[in-house]
């Protein structure tokens, strides 16, 4: 049995912080209160954190800390986008830390968009930064986001051409954007249908586009967030993280990444591990965005990374 599906554990401490324009961001700890301190970065843009995602931590030798970004999971918020960015997740990522008194460097983890905003945290506080733990890696470079709405046709020609029909452009970022806000449930319905599951879809490498997800008031927040974001280039400089990596160069890097992910391809990973010397790259032989395979290669890694 894969470690990714041990028993589920509960936090040994929970609340919310305050960290201002309206956001309180909820955050809980695992593990071991004296272990290796490991500050971890949900995925999305709109995800949230999941007890699941402490399962490759030995959290005997581990303090696990998972919060949930601005308008995420169980953060309270005021106006949902408001102050709604990637340097605020990272802001708050080390208003975390000083409020939970944590000085000196930490581990800093991240899947997906979490390992991007995982490396702006590095690269904005170096100093803060003992190593870090990345899998299924995001860089926020326009070809990596316009995978998803574009460049993925060439897997998924037929729907992608149904979503610009729909769109009356190319763009369809922005038109699904603009319904995923209206107030019309047809609307609503049409973005969970198409965009709004579509990179679900390409995660999980499925054949087929016959499942219309669930509209509940959760997943409208999720693509609320996610098309904020994607329509506002996740809010940063294009490149960014690459044209910054000197800031983080001396930095034990540990890079975990399917072969087949369909969702952030692997060169994402590869064009990291080169330009990181200290960097670590494990390529899984499995498909999806995530994997029981990928989480059970993650945990023997993590547990030789913290042997040597």
């Amino acid at each position: 049995m894969f470690s990714f599906f041990k028993k589920e554990v509960k936090p040994y401490d929970a609340g919310w912080l305050s960290v201002g324009q309206g956001h309180e961001i909820y955050y809980q700890q695992f593990g071991n209160p004296k272990g290796f301190v490991v500050l971890s970065f949900h995925g999305g843009p709109g995800g949230c954190g999941k007890a699941k995602h402490t399962a490759h931590y030995d959290l005997k030798k581990w303090r696990v800390i998972l919060f949930d970004q601005r308008g995420c999971g169980l953060s309270r918020y005021t106006n949902l986008l408001k102050d709604n960015t990637a340097p605020a997740a990272v802001q708050d990522g080390k208003k975390l830390l000083d409020y939970l008194k944590i000085k000196g460097k930490v581990t800093v983890a991240g899947g997906s968009y979490g390992a991007g905003l995982a490396l702006l945290f590095a690269e904005t506080y170096p100093e803060r930064v003992k190593q870090l733990i990345l899998n299924s890696v995001f860089l926020m470079r326009r070809q990596d986001y316009e995978w998803v709405s574009h460049t993925s046709r060439l897997f998924y020609p037929d729907l992608i051409d149904e979503m610009r029909q729909q769109a009356g452009t190319d763009d369809i970022v922005s038109f699904y954007h603009r319904l995923i806000f209206s107030d019309k449930y047809r609307d609503l319905q049409q973005v969970q249908k198409y965009y709004g599951c579509y990179e679900k879809l390409l995660g999980q490498v499925c054949a087929s586009f016959e499942q219309t997800p669930a509209l509940t008031d959760a997943s409208i927040r999720f693509t609320q967030i996610y098309l904020h974001y994607e329509k506002n280039h996740f809010f940063v400089k294009e490149n960014q993280i690459l044209k910054d990596i000197q800031k983080i160069k001396q930095i034990p890097t540990l890079i975990v990444h399917n072969r087949l992910d369909f969702c952030c391809p692997v060169c994402q990973a590869y064009d990291l591990h080169q330009v990181l010397p200290k960097s670590k790259l494990v390529i899984v032989p499995d498909k999806g965005h995530s994997s029981p395979l990928l989480f059970n290669v993650l945990e023997k890694e993590v547990d030789l990374a913290i042997k040597k």
